[in-house]
């Protein structure tokens, strides 16, 4: 049963990077309006940003799967710890960089970064 919940959060975790990544990649006017207020807050170009943060998404997806496919637990706590780092950014991003903080995305961010530090933890 154990693997099983494992799998779904590896699953939702993949699902959700995707989900998010692709409007990034394929420049979805609402994604460039909000990496737009980021460059104004930090000072890095919004398409720049936009689309390093859509392929670091994808690779984080990647990463997951491949090992998921591939059976490799050290690859695993790597990808979890990326993803614990990439949530912890993105909050301090809502929080701190945008006008008016977007509490869903808030919120998704501390899932997934209570899903990660949950499997670094089980895989210590």
């Amino acid at each position: 049963m154990n693997v099983i919940k494992e799998n779904i959060l590896n699953a939702i975790t993949v699902i959700i990077m995707v989900f998010f990544a692709i409007p990034k990649l394929t420049g979805m006017p609402r994604s460039i309006e909000g990496f737009e207020q980021f460059e104004i807050a930090l000072g890095i170009p919004a398409t720049f940003f936009r689309i390093f943060t859509g392929i670091s998404e994808v690779a984080l997806a990647g990463l997951l799967i491949f090992a998921f496919v591939y059976e490799k637990p050290r690859l695993e706590k790597i990808a979890f710890a990326y993803l614990l780092i990439t949530m912890l950014t993105a909050i301090l991003l809502e929080l701190l960089a945008r006008p008016e903080p977007k509490l869903i995305l808030v919120v998704i961010a501390i899932f997934l970064a209570i899903g990660a530090i949950y499997k670094l933890n089980k895989n210590l």
